[in-house]
């Protein structure tokens, strides 16, 4: 196994940025992540400042710079947005899907015994960004790290602001104008904790959660870096 060629697989901006979506390099025993991440800032020029804000990751756990690199697992080069990993559970409130969301359709998932009260948060997509006319989107995912980091801030949320339950869908794949990105559901016992809850998986989700958008309006095609 410690023979087999080591298989790396670029995200999104990364992606565009090294030219290729995987390639195969030479394993290289007991090697840290922090000098794999030199190795393929030397093999790309165009990826060198980039991979410097990029979160690295072995299998489905993301990276740190003193792990060392695993033979046999894929790594993964995730750009910005992608954020801490923390505890981590299997992935039972939230879900990333390539298929369509309904509105609403997360709060059917919900458990509310106990609850008084429940509050959505529904991101669709518009038909215009900074003055500029957008045609669609494309969203892209690592998925099994996305589902992981959104049930991270999901039992966060539950724990910080008393939620009885939150669920999550986030669609990825070619969105039209209208179309649902991602559908969020919160309760507990009284609005104040359900408002506050909902705000903070949203925000939290912009921040740290690796799914990235790919905006085609009449200026072209862009990845953009979702701002607070």
């Amino acid at each position: 196994m410690a023979d087999a060629p080591l298989q790396i697989r670029y995200f999104a901006s990364a992606r565009d940025a090294a030219g290729v979506s995987d390639e195969l390099l030479n394993f290289v025993p007991n090697e840290a992540i922090s000098a794999l991440r030199l190795r393929l800032i030397a093999r790309h020029a165009g990826l060198a400042k980039l991979l410097k804000s990029c979160r690295l990751a072995q299998g489905d756990t993301f990276a740190r710079e003193s792990d060392v690199v695993r033979p046999g697992v894929e790594i993964a080069v995730l750009p910005p947005v992608s954020g801490g990993a923390g505890a981590t559970i299997a992935p039972q409130r939230a879900a990333v899907v390539a298929r369509a969301v309904r509105v609403g359709e997360a709060t059917g998932l919900l458990t509310t015994a106990g609850a008084g009260g429940i509050a959505t948060f529904t991101g669709i997509v518009r038909d215009h960004s900074q003055g500029k006319q957008v045609a669609y989107l494309d969203y892209e995912a690592h998925v099994p790290l996305a589902e992981k980091e959104l049930e991270r801030i999901i039992a966060e949320a539950i724990a910080l602001h008393g939620l009885v339950d939150a669920r999550v869908l986030h669609r990825i794949g070619h969105l039209g104008i209208g179309e649902v990105a991602v559908d969020i559901a919160v309760c507990a016992a009284h609005r104040v904790e359900a408002f506050a809850g909902c705000r903070h998986i949203i925000e939290e989700l912009k921040k740290s959660v690796p799914i990235w958008k790919k905006e085609t309006d009449t200026a072209g095609s862009t990845w953009v870096t979702p701002t607070p």
